[in-house]
C-alpha cells in the first residue's frame, strides 16, 4: 500500500493582458497577481515568471480543475477596464 495522497487535478492557463494606454505593465501584473485570488478551494496560483513585450504581459496560472477559470480570473481582469485594454487566453490544459 502506498501512503501517497492523490494528486489534486489542476488546470494550467497561459494568458496575455494588454495594459491600457499610460498604464505600467509591470505594475498591472503585480496588481492582477495580488488582487485576483479566487475561491480558496480552487487554490489559484500565479506563476511568478512573466514576460512583458511593449504593453502586453504574458503570464500564467494554475487553478483547480473544477473551477470556472473564465469566471474566477478572466472576467475579473475584464472588469479592470480602466487599466486593461485587452486580454486573451493563449493556451489551457488539464494537468493530471
Amino acid at each position: 500500500m502506498s501512503d501517497e495522497k492523490p494528486q489534486e487535478e489542476r488546470r494550467m492557463v497561459n494568458i496575455t493582458v494588454k495594459a491600457a494606454s499610460g498604464v505600467d505593465p509591470e505594475g498591472l501584473f503585480k496588481k492582477i497577481t495580488t488582487e485576483i485570488v479566487s475561491q480558496p478551494e480552487y487554490k489559484l496560483k500565479w506563476d511568478d515568471t512573466h514576460k512583458v513585450e511593449g504593453d502586453t504581459i504574458h503570464m500564467s496560472f494554475t487553478i483547480g480543475l473544477e473551477a470556472d477559470f473564465d469566471e474566477e480570473v478572466m472576467e475579473v481582469i475584464e472588469m479592470m477596464e480602466d487599466e486593461v485594454a485587452n486580454q486573451q487566453i493563449i493556451f489551457q490544459t488539464a494537468l493530471e
